[in-house]
């Protein structure tokens, strides 16, 4: 009997590969939370749940495993890895260097049109806000960045930090899901916004840290401890216990 699972499917794009719609449905689920850290996961039961073969669903798994979100422990099974906190510190490192490089040459450059579509943005952040939609309000928080980096030519680049930042997303999304007040981030994008509106780039610095700070992360593992890093063989161990 195959569990229930909580996946959210997309449409294929058409002549998109199986495989690579499987992987891209498996790993937003995964940032998303709809697959929780630690949690058990099969071939058979990914390939019912998503209508598809077992053989594109073996591959899907492959490259969650290359990517760090899927664990394999021999003769146990496949495991949503756990958060790692040091590898999200790397990522959000990483995001705060390059975007107070892309905010400051944003400053100079922003368009009206860029401007429109941000705060176009924000007031939809307002919106998601109200209706408690921290899904929603992912998609826009990443949308809100992505905009910058298109104004400077960097959207290649945002990719790129996207694919290193898949512990840091799920921090995020776990913060977004979480009793803390959204409007501290909502609040933050304004001020960039406006920075960017006024051309103030002497002053990126201190807002990026502020919004990209890692003071967050210990209160989210001590509230969700069992999403968590440890040593993945004491988990099954803890598991075959329960």
């Amino acid at each position: 009997m195959v569990r229930q699972m909580n996946i959210d499917l997309f449409n294929k794009i058409p002549g998109q590969p199986i495989r690579q719609w499987a992987y891209y449905v498996l790993r937003i689920n995964i940032i998303r939370l709809h697959l929780p850290p630690g949690s058990v996961v099969s071939e058979s039961e990914i390939a019912e749940a998503l209508g598809i073969s077992r053989t594109p669903a073996r591959e899907a798994f492959i490259r969650l495993v290359e990517d760090g979100l899927m664990e394999v422990v021999a003769q146990k099974g496949s495991f949503i890895s756990l958060i790692d906190i040091d590898q999200a510190e790397e990522a959000r490192f990483v995001r705060r260097v390059i975007e107070q490089a892309v905010i400051k040459e944003a400053c100079s450059v922003f368009s009206d049109k860029d401007i429109f579509e941000l705060n176009a943005n924000l007031k939809t952040q307002e919106l998601c806000k109200e209706k408690k939609n921290y899904e929603r309000m992912f998609s826009l928080d990443n949308d809100f960045h992505r905009i910058i980096y298109r104004a400077v030519n960097k959207e290649r680049i945002w990719d790129q930090i996207k694919k290193l930042a898949y512990n840091l997303d799920r921090l995020r999304v776990l913060r977004l899901s979480s009793p803390f007040p959204w409007d501290d981030i909502i609040s933050e994008h304004h001020q960039i916004s406006k920075l960017l509106i006024e051309k103030k780039p002497e002053r990126v610095g201190e807002v990026i840290s502020q919004h990209l700070t890692r003071t967050i992360f210990n209160k989210l593992a001590k509230q969700n401890p069992s999403y968590f890093k440890q040593n993945i063989h004491e988990y099954v161990s803890q598991l075959k216990e329960s």
